[in-house]
């Protein structure tokens, strides 16, 4: 028992000797490099692709911005011919709801 324990420390001991001797000798410790980290890989970009969607959105944005406007001139009429003080109709509501959900279609396509 005593014995082993000699051993033990004599193996301690000389493990540190050699790591302090190691680094006063100017070596590097021997480690194995670090991984290079990964790049993000690159996006293929198909030009025509982005082109086309970019058309398509295009034509999108004037067919419903061609819609709003027939919606906010039919709103305007109906509000001048109606007495809108007391009561709102069920129509008003509708092209109102309408017209806001195609904004948010547009601001959608425009942003992209």
């Amino acid at each position: 028992m005593y014995l082993s324990r000699r051993v033990f420390i004599a193996a301690s001991l000389g493990a540190s000797v050699t790591t302090v001797w190691a680094a006063q000798d100017g070596s590097p410790p021997q480690f194995p490099p670090p991984f290079p980290r990964p790049e993000p890989p690159e996006s293929p970009r198909n030009k025509k692709r982005d082109r086309a969607i970019l058309k398509a959105n295009r034509e999108a944005v004037n067919k419903d911005v061609t819609r709003m406007s027939e919606l906010v001139d039919a709103l305007q009429k109906q509000l001048k011919e109606s007495d809108s003080t007391d009561i709102l109709s069920l129509d008003v509501i509708r092209k109102s709801e309408e017209i806001e959900k195609l904004a948010r279609h547009v601001r959608d396509l425009v942003r992209g």
